[in-house]
């Protein structure tokens, strides 16, 4: 929450880890939301429609780490919600949040209503309680096991601290209430030093009693415990009644434990026990542990152990409801770790020994064991920071928020609010068998068919086998709702999918032996349910469901079908409704093309002419053109003029050896269509080339080349209509054993089925209608599986960005900023735009940044990145990684996204290759005899090397220019003009070098390094420095030198500025002819490093000056006299940021209709945030 006084700076958007979430059941509609914490701010989204209701300024400066909402299903519901972060507390009145909902404000403003003022607890809190007995007390746990007791005051609106209560004072990590009785908190805590401490605090009671009971105090974990959770009471198969606590912890562990009280401990054998526990607990990290429980039979509390996620695991959870308890004893657990997945486990209880696992002791009365049941990964990077869990019915519904501050809902209560297909809905898939098959089709009948020559025959089907081998091989779905089967036998069994999947067997009155199917019509629908069936002896059948018969047969060709490719989508038709679709024949230079009129079967042949070898796996239609892809990698373009065969006009080399798995034409809008095609390769690539068929000489280019992050081999592709009319683009493919759905548009995992992997007969198909429905069949250990689903099992409800600490930030000149970050991934977004480049409102949920590029070619971590224009982006990271990446817009097309693809890879690396490109600069030097761009690149690298390059499309990299500073690491690098280059170090020095000195030549002139490059330095920080800006002041125009102004940010909290002027290099050719006109430090300008420095604008004798640091804090500056022999700096505005751990920040310009050009200032860090800079 900002503050309320004018100033310069205005926080428009930020996107930062959510570190809070509730469920909330609004008391007027009786509907589902979820309060999500970002920042300092509460965020309210319709949990069924993922609708954003508002957001709800709470504290200051001060990101919220928790909320507590009152339990819906208590006899007294309580009014308030408690919101808690560091020290800092606030109650709320759950009316804001109904005045949210029901749509009175986009975003309240607490200052202007009645409400309990942000308070300051004397610790941090980690837990708090609003009591269910309506009568507005507050429990907190804090950081040192303490419960602070309090109340709300209404005359004052103020929180009031009554009393503090603690059975000892260790450091906790984790902590959690549960309200016993009106009088009675349970505690469970989990220490620093690997301790859980289970104790009940008295609420209310007299100064002389006992308030704290030591209930347990349990180890066995090897690292802090992250995360405990108590159970409610559990009753289960046995009878018996018990209370579960949960832990986990950094080694990775989770741990259950039985914390059900025993009645037979009273009088002094309990008063002993008690100091007893309390000694148990350390409050340092001396002592031994090991020992510690011996006593009591605490050793055998423990019930089961697992080692779970790849990290460390941050929270557990036990549900509210546990249906499965009483009648199998079983009970649900969900874990969240630092590897950003969830996971489910089963604890099963009254197991016996043998079955429990040996790290349960044979002491136990009733073993136990967790069992994996299922892993979400919703969101990209590292950890889930919050979780909330409620429960409808027996359906848990679940919501996780991540540091890639995206918020996702996972669970089997997620509700969708479209009708969902009948039947259509199976979360595993379900195994077929051909005697199943079989006795399905036996009754519901036999369809018989006609071969186009002889009467009907009618023949009984067979509920048997043909042969103890048999078994189905061959799948094509000839629509959503329709599915074709057949076996090695030559049986061809027909699926539908109604209220459930029956079949129905097309009896043949031949053996026709190995059947081959067209494959999938994507976007076919039932009316027009159609496929072609070919046979091992050239047999074509036509098989339709909307004619009085279903197979009949259609053509015959010279040798055995080996494919068949439609090549008519099932959305679009020719204009007199013809279909098209190719056949190939096995050993054959030579296919056919068949043209079909589905009203009369009327059809026309065209041969097609292939190259010798070529073995067809994909085709399409495009613009008259055929588009063929094969095994080897390879897309031929073909053309056929009228009357005539189909002949290769050129070959494009793909990805040699890797099968083009699908060819998908881009439907283009306008007056100037493109002929774009996107191709899916078994390498895990996608890529979009356009066709150049108007030219002389016909060519293609590639436009974009993605590697995307779910899959080794991408199988196919198609694009989903959404709810707001926008098309995402869908991928499907293999990642080991599992085939996996991908939402490349959104860029999360929609389905993953267990099939085994790639080795088998499969087919799939989406759903019409629905964007995460779709159908999968395939086989696995000889029968036949089906998989269908309509709702992906999770959801949405805030999309996030990187999943790790931002390293780097650029803005073009024109619509796009790039960011980079340490998950190696760089994302490119527009910023207030719609997919359509239409500007949004900023009052809109959709308002901010959308991605529409994410580019993961790096293997180490981007240190820098730099636009020119809209055209180019350049990246650096360790290893001496440097890509150059050429951007492509793509005109009126189905693909929404941004196209990129990577254009040169830096081939000039080291000997041992080991160093960081820490920074460059770029500027655009010309272009070149073929209008290509030439670029200036120079390089500074963590070795102290200081290289320059000449860069073009067709040459690549040249050496220009490597010098050596000394032994410092250079941290910053940028061009003055065509004629000198600035860098900046560790040491603090700021250098200045001649680009027209002696040894800047070419060839083995440019790499000889025996005549060292002397620069100019200048001391200006202490240490390191972390940030830099460049602007050039205008001059007369008859002056022979430029003038800069610099500034920069320090590790040692200091903004630095100085004035330079260079003068023209062909009068004076050594870099000592630069003269320093002044320069200047600003100490303390932040309060930790200033890792983020721009200069927004120049004005008269001083400029403007944005900051960014470490302390979460951006300022900005104003510079009064540049030019005078010390130069001060005046701040103008201060604010917190929401950006921990900034990396960088930089400044672009967008359009307003009111007033012209306002400058925007973009920080990057542990998340993203926007300002709006008014002065």
């Amino acid at each position: 929450m900002q503050p309320t006084t004018p100033g310069h700076l205005h926080r428009e958007y930020v996107l930062s880890p959510i570190t809070a979430l509730a469920f909330y059941t609004s008391l007027v509609d009786n509907q589902q939301y979820l309060l999500a914490g970002e920042d300092t701010d509460i965020k309210v989204y319709h949990v069924q429609t993922s609708h954003f209701c508002g957001q709800l300024p709470v504290f200051q400066a001060q990101s919220i780490h928790g909320i507590t909402v009152p339990p819906a299903d208590v006899a007294y519901q309580s009014r308030l919600i408690l919101v808690w972060g560091g020290p800092s507390v606030r109650v709320l009145s759950r009316d804001l949040i109904e005045d949210l909902i029901s749509g009175d404000g986009r975003k309240q403003d607490l200052s202007s209503v009645p409400n309990v003022a942000e308070t300051k607890a004397p610790d941090w809190i980690f837990d708090g309680r609003v009591s269910p007995f309506g009568d507005d007390r507050v429990v907190l746990l804090t950081a040192h096991n303490e419960v602070i007791q309090a109340h709300v005051d209404p005359g004052r609106n103020r929180l009031v601290f009554d009393s503090i209560q603690s059975p000892s004072r260790p450091i906790l990590y984790s902590g959690n209430f549960f309200w016993v009785s009106k009088e009675c908190v349970l505690v469970a805590a989990g220490t620093v030093f690997g301790e859980i401490i289970v104790w009940k605090c008295f609420l209310g009671t007299a100064a002389q009693e006992q308030t704290c009971e030591v209930l347990f105090v349990f180890t066995g974990h090897e690292g802090s415990i992250f995360g405990v959770h108590i159970s409610p009471e559990i009753q289960i198969s046995s009878g018996e009644t018990k209370r579960l606590l949960a832990s986990c912890s950094d080694d990775r562990t989770i741990r259950v434990w039985d914390i059900t009280e025993n009645d037979d401990d009273t009088g002094p054998e309990k008063q002993v026990k008690h100091k007893n526990h309390i000694s148990d607990a350390r409050e340092t990290g001396f002592g031994n542990n090991a020992t510690a429980t011996a006593h009591d039979g605490h050793s055998t509390r423990c019930l089961a152990t697992v080692m779970g996620h790849a990290s460390r695991i941050w929270q557990v959870e036990f549900p509210q409801r546990q249906p499965l308890s009483r009648t199998a004893g079983i009970v649900e657990l969900y874990s969240f770790g630092e590897d950003a997945t969830a996971q489910k486990w089963n604890l099963s209880l009254n197991l016996p020994p043998s079955e429990a696992g040996a790290s349960i002791s044979p002491s136990l009365v009733s073993a136990a064991k967790l069992t994996h049941q299922s892993t979400f990964s919703n969101h990209s990077g590292k950890h889930i920071w919050s979780h909330s869990m409620t429960t409808n019915g027996d359906n848990v519904l679940i919501a996780t928020g991540g540091a890639d501050g995206k918020v996702a809902i996972i669970g089997a209560g997620m509700e969708d609010s479209s009708p969902i297909v009948t039947g259509s809905d199976q979360r595993k898939a379900v195994p077929w068998s051909l005697p199943d098959v079989l006795r399905s089709s036996n009754s519901a009948g036999a369809v018989t068919i006609n071969d186009g020559s002889s009467s009907l025959v009618s023949l009984p089907p067979s509920i048997k086998p043909k042969n103890a081998k048999e078994a189905f091989n061959r799948y094509t779905f000839i629509s959503d709702r329709r599915l074709l089967a057949a076996t090695n036998s030559g049986r061809i069994f027909i699926g539908a999918f109604e209220d459930e999947l029956t079949w129905t067997e097309l009896v043949l009155p031949d053996e026709i032996g190995q059947i081959v199917f067209s494959h999938s019509l994507l976007g076919g629908s039932v009316a027009n349910s159609m496929a072609l069936v070919g046979t091992n002896t050239g047999d074509i059948y036509y098989y339709s469901e909307s004619g009085a018969r279903p197979l009949q047969l259609l053509t015959k060709v010279d040798g055995k079908v080996a494919d068949i490719f439609c090549l008519s989508d099932g959305g679009t038709r020719s204009s007199d409704n013809h279909l098209e679709f190719l056949v190939t024949i096995l050993r054959s230079a030579e296919a056919v093309i068949i043209r079909v009129d589905p009203n009369n079967l009327d059809i026309k042949q065209t041969k097609v002419t292939l190259d010798p070898g070529f073995m067809v796996t994909a085709a399409t239609f495009i613009r008259g053109h055929l588009i063929l892809g094969s095994r080897k990698g390879i897309i031929t373009v073909l053309k056929g003029e009228a009357n005539s065969d189909y002949c290769a006009l050129f070959n494009i080399e793909v990805h040699l050896d890797d099968a083009i798995t699908s060819i998908l034409p881009l439907h283009t809008r306008g007056d100037h269509p493109h002929n774009y095609i996107l191709s899916t390769c078994r390498d895990g690539k996608y890529r979009i080339h356009d066709i150049l068929t108007n030219d002389a000489q016909p060519s293609a280019t590639l436009i974009h080349e993605i590697l995307p992050p779910f899959v080794s081999s991408v199988e196919g592709a198609w694009f989903s209509e959404t709810e707001d009319g926008t098309k995402d683009l869908m991928l499907c493919g293999f990642r080991s054993k599992n085939f996996v759905v991908w939402n490349e548009t959104q860029r999360y995992e929609v389905a993953t089925v267990d099939c085994g992997g790639s080795s088998r007969s499969y087919a799939w198909t989406p759903i019409r209608c629905y964007s995460d429905g779709f159908r999968f069949v395939f086989t696995k250990a000889g029968q036949m599986h089906v998989f269908s689903q309509t709702l992906a099992p999770h959801k949405t409800l805030k999309t996030g960005g990187h999943g790790r600490e931002i390293k780097a930030v650029s803005a073009s000149t024109g619509r796009y900023i790039a960011t980079a970050a340490e998950d190696t991934v760089i994302r490119i977004w527009e910023y207030g735009r719609d997919h359509r480049g239409q500007d949004r409102d900023p009052t809109s949920d959709k308002f901010g940044l959308r991605c529409v590029a994410a580019l993961e070619r790096h293997a180490t971590g981007i240190q820098a990145l730099k636009w020119y224009k809209d055209e180019y982006l350049f990246s650096s990271g360790g290893n001496e990684e440097f890509f150059v990446w050429k951007i492509n817009q793509l005109e009126n097309c189905d693909f929404s996204g941004l196209a990129v693809m990577c254009e040169a890879v830096f081939p000039d690396r080291s000997e041992v290759g080991d160093a960081r490109i820490t920074d460059f600069d770029v500027t655009c030097a010309g272009r070149s005899p073929e209008g290509a761009y030439r670029f200036c690149i120079s390089m500074a690298l963590s070795n102290s090397t200081l290289q320059t390059y000449e860069y073009t499309a067709r040459a690549g990299f040249r050496l220009f220019r490597r010098s050596t500073y000394t032994g410092a690491c250079l941290t910053q690098v940028r061009h003055l003009g065509d004629s000198y280059v600035l860098t900046a170090a560790t040491d603090g020095y700021l250098a200045i070098y001649a680009s027209t000195e002696k040894g800047a030549g070419s060839g083995a002139e440019a790499n000889s390094e025996s005549s060292p490059i002397k620069p100019i330095i200048t001391k200006l920080h202490q240490n390191t420095i972390k940030s830099l800006d460049v602007r050039q002041i205008a001059t007369a125009s008859n002056e022979a030198s430029a003038e800069y102004l610099i500034v920069t940010g320090g590790d040692d909290n200091a903004l630095g500025i100085m004035h330079i002027r260079c003068p023209d290099p062909s009068l004076f050719p050594a870099a000592e002819a630069v003269t320093i006109n002044s320069k200047s430090i600003i100490r303390s300008a932040h309060a930790a490093a200033v890792t983020g420095i721009a200069i927004t604008r120049l004005e008269g004798d001083g400029a403007v000056i944005v900051t960014g640091s470490n302390d979460q804090r951006v300022r900005v500056w104003r510079l009064i006299g540049r030019q005078k022999l010390r130069p001060r700096a005046e701040l103008l505005d201060e604010r917190y940021s929401a950006i921990a751990d900034t990396g960088s920040l930089d400044v672009f310009g967008c359009e307003d209709a009111s007033d012209g050009k306002r400058e925007k200032v973009i920080v990057v860090g542990v998340g993203i945030e926007v300002w709006e800079l008014r002065c």
